[in-house]
């Protein structure tokens, strides 16, 4: 991997988590509002492991 790769994926994966705290970790609402399938959302959360904990963050 490419560090370039490596930076886009940190921006892309803080992206992520913020929409999902701005849409109440609705990820249908994230999904579109990031205009990806709903599918690709949860993918995208699994390779970043990207998880709702008991309070909220992540």
């Amino acid at each position: 991997m490419t560090k370039l790769h490596d930076f886009r994926d940190e921006v892309e994966k803080i992206f992520i988590e913020f929409m999902l705290q701005k849409n109440g970790w609705n990820v249908t609402k994230t999904a579109q509002a990031l205009d990806i399938q709903r599918s690709h959302l949860y993918n995208k959360m699994e390779r970043y492991g990207i998880r709702k904990t008991a309070d909220g963050d992540e």
